[in-house]
């Protein structure tokens, strides 16, 4: 028998925050983020899901394309990233890809292998200080591609450092400097949102939006919840209850001994632990639910196992009962706040332990 951790996708949710993101966004094209596996999801399975609507895909690096082109997808691809090496050009001409540039390096790159390209973003640094050129720079890079004759589109893009903080106005600065830029340029389409600005900024009219963690029910804010945002939840992690024991009052468990009963209660031990991607400081008391019962996390996280208590003392775990460690009426980022992380943390680091299973039952909202 197969060790009953398994991680539920909802793959119409996914396609339901999907049409949700362009619908905020009505004058824009939209990218469905899938990076890092789709954060933790399955990229492939995400992908052939929404690949007869997706305007196109957004990876980090040419190894994610290519791996969606194996599997058959047949959408635009874009590297956030661009390219790391010059033979990459190559496969991106053959594979139909699209790229950031962001320096000079990647432009020569581009320049000595004579690709045609069709769209290349030239990512602005507005303020987060990370990727992209300065004004000169991207104005620069701007000018060389659109007079290689090399690309057929070039657009201009930046990432917003603070856009899930509403009170703060770095967001509404770079979107300023951002704007200045783009006059200077001239004509050019722009691409800034990511699932934050597109829920609670506004952006540009046109070009492109970059809907990410929000395509997985899961809220960019960290006082919200996906599902306050009106979001589809699309992972339920679940397991079983495989052991059973009774605590008495003042009796500690686990490395460390860190929890101490403060009544008598029983124990239950769940097959889930950081060597899943369940956070080893995720702190007691972090929400679960078994039986569809309230239940908490009790001592500290193993490589493969957890303890855990109900939140009525008075009720009995059985060997086998269903545990819902996130999913459903148990918010990741509710989970999130014990581990002291985020949501994207969480699933993104989710390994290949658990099993994977897919479902489209869900009714999609139109």
């Amino acid at each position: 028998m197969a060790r009953p951790l398994t991680a539920t996708i909802d793959l119409n949710a996914i396609l339901q925050n999907y049409r949700y993101a362009k619908k905020l966004q009505p004058t824009c094209k939209a990218f469905a983020v899938v990076k890092s596996n789709a954060y933790g999801h399955g990229a492939i399975e995400v992908a052939r899901h929404l690949d007869n609507e997706a305007d196109a895909f957004a990876v980090a690096a040419i190894e994610e394309a290519l791996a969606l082109r194996e599997a058959g997808i047949v959408s635009p691809v874009m590297l956030l990233e661009g390219v790391f090496e010059e033979y990459e050009w190559k496969l991106c001409e053959q594979h139909g890809f699209w790229a950031a540039i962001e320096n000079t390096q990647q432009l020569n790159w581009l320049l000595a292998s004579q690709v045609n390209i069709e769209k290349i973003f030239v990512k602005l640094d507005s303020g987060m200080r990370r990727l992209g050129a300065d004004k000169a720079g991207a104005c620069d890079l701007v000018k060389k591609l659109r007079e290689s004759n090399l690309v057929g589109d070039v657009l201009l893009m930046t990432h917003f450092s603070c856009a899930d903080d509403l009170s703060d106005i770095a967001t509404m600065e770079q979107l300023t400097y951002f704007e200045k830029v783009r006059q200077e340029i001239g004509t050019i389409e722009a691409s800034v949102a990511n699932s934050a600005a597109i829920m609670k900024w506004a952006v540009p009219e046109g070009g492109w939006i970059r809907p990410g963690i929000m395509l997985y029910g899961i809220s960019p804010f960290a006082d919200l919840t996906g599902q306050q945002l009106g979001l589809a939840s699309a992972m339920t992690l679940t397991s079983k209850v495989i052991s059973v024991r009774s605590l008495k009052k003042g009796e500690k468990v686990g490395y460390g001994l860190s929890y101490e009963a403060a009544e008598d209660h029983q124990l239950a031990t769940v097959a889930v632990g950081y060597g899943d991607g369940y956070a080893r400081h995720t702190q007691s008391g972090a929400p679960l639910e078994v039986n569809a019962s309230p239940a908490m996390l009790a001592g500290r996280v193993s490589m493969d196992m957890i303890t855990v208590r109900f939140a009525d003392a008075s009720q009995s775990f059985e060997i086998g009962q269903e545990v819902v460690l996130w999913g459903g009426s148990i918010p990741v980022e509710s989970v999130a706040d014990y581990a002291s992380t985020i949501g994207y943390e969480l699933v993104t680091r989710m390994t290949t332990r658990p099993r994977y299973q897919y479902h489209t039952v869900s009714e999609i909202k139109s």
